[in-house]
């Protein structure tokens, strides 16, 4: 195991190498800092899993300057988090693997600012990457991007998948304003496409909400949530609807098919709206609808089961699309944990092979190739 002194000047030295000024974040010696004490905790007592089977692909690590820089998430407090704490609530619920990728607003807690933009995502990750090669048997992680600042996003998602081991990239329903389906982004999904082509065949986006805002005529951009509730009432759900219509309205999902889509919360309410809005696209429609239901994948974070799942499966999705997610440590203290993962352990229109498939299976199936499954 490399020393901490070694890990800091490792993330220093490629910074340097990448030319990214990390000193533009005037918290990146305590940044520095966390990263390395991450090996203390590995000493600590850690749970057995002797019965955890369970795969969680909606789940966030939350390093203490990242929530001191980013105190509230979706109009709530942003929770605490610790390593050790996130394996302990694992055990206790079966999970065996969690897949991790950092929360809203990911790297864009500076709007406007590349530099700092840049420099975050670059802290994240190496943060990510570092739980991961800890713990190498309970975690594995999708890296962020500095979009919208695209090049930027190219090379730290490079970076990210062939230097780092990330098994899959991590965007937000808008960066900047900005959704993933605009041609603006198109260079990153054409390095994923092409990454892909030469690999196993498959590279894994995972979409997850965020606060939407608009940019006016002179250039600013402004909160612009219709509506005074916080966000994760009901508003991430109408953000991933636009961003789900973005990318098929911009055909990004038909122009880049080596790409597959992991959508948050059952793909929030993109199901309610979907029929009338592929009326706008008929000649996109059929083909979308196939998409849909074979390279997206649509987890449990919500609650979406028993009730809001039946609006997928109306859809003709299947179940072999549906993951497992807890949204932890977001969704602690939002709704009853148990309550949520017992409305799929317990949905009495799945087969118990079905539900085994949702908590596990599937997922192994997604990330064939890219983790090791034991």
């Amino acid at each position: 195991m490399a020393s901490d002194s070694a890990c800091i000047e490792r993330i220093k030295a490629n910074a340097v190498r990448d030319k990214i000024n990390l000193s533009v974040l005037p918290f990146l010696e305590d940044a520095l800092v966390d990263i390395s004490a991450l090996a203390t905790n590995s000493k600590s007592q850690l749970p057995t899993f002797t019965k955890a089977t369970r795969i969680d692909t909606h789940t966030h690590p939350v390093p203490s300057w990242f929530r001191s820089l980013q105190p509230l998430s979706a109009g709530r407090e942003t929770p605490s988090w610790d390593p050790v704490s996130h394996l302990q609530f694992m055990d206790q619920h079966s999970i065996a693997r969690s897949i991790i990728c950092v929360s809203t607003p990911q790297a864009n807690a500076f709007p406007d600012d590349k530099a700092k933009t840049v420099a975050l995502a670059r802290l994240l990750n190496e943060f990510s990457a570092e739980l991961v090669r800890l713990y190498p048997d309970r975690f594995s992680w999708m890296a962020v991007t500095p979009l919208p600042y695209v090049q930027d996003a190219v090379s730290e998602v490079r970076y990210a998948l062939e230097e780092l081991g990330a098994v899959g990239v991590g965007v937000l329903t808008n960066h900047g304003g900005v959704y993933p389906g605009e041609e603006s982004f198109d260079p990153l999904w054409e390095y994923l496409q092409k990454r892909a082509g030469e690999g196993d065949g498959r590279e894994i986006v995972f979409i997850h909400p965020h606060d939407p805002v608009i940019r006016l005529e002179d250039g600013r951009l402004v909160k612009s949530k219709p509506s005074p509730l916080r966000s994760g009432l009901g508003e991430f759900y109408f953000e991933t609807a636009r961003a789900i219509s973005s990318i098929t309205a911009n055909r990004t999902i038909i122009k880049f098919p080596n790409l597959h889509w992991r959508v948050s919360h059952g793909a929030g309410a993109f199901p309610d709206i979907s029929d009338r809005f592929l009326l706008g696209f008929p000649k996109d429609a059929e083909e979308a609808r196939k998409i849909y239901a074979t390279r997206f994948w649509y987890d449990s974070a919500g609650p979406v089961y028993p009730r809001q799942i039946k609006g997928l499966l109306a859809h003709d999705v299947p179940i072999s699309q549906m993951v497992f997610g807890t949204d932890y440590p977001y969704g602690i203290g939002f709704w009853d944990v148990n309550a949520n993962i017992n409305g799929l352990a317990k949905a009495e229109f799945l087969l118990a092979k079905e539900r085994n498939d949702v908590f596990s299976e599937n997922t192994k199936s997604l990330w064939k190739g890219k983790i090791s499954f034991t």
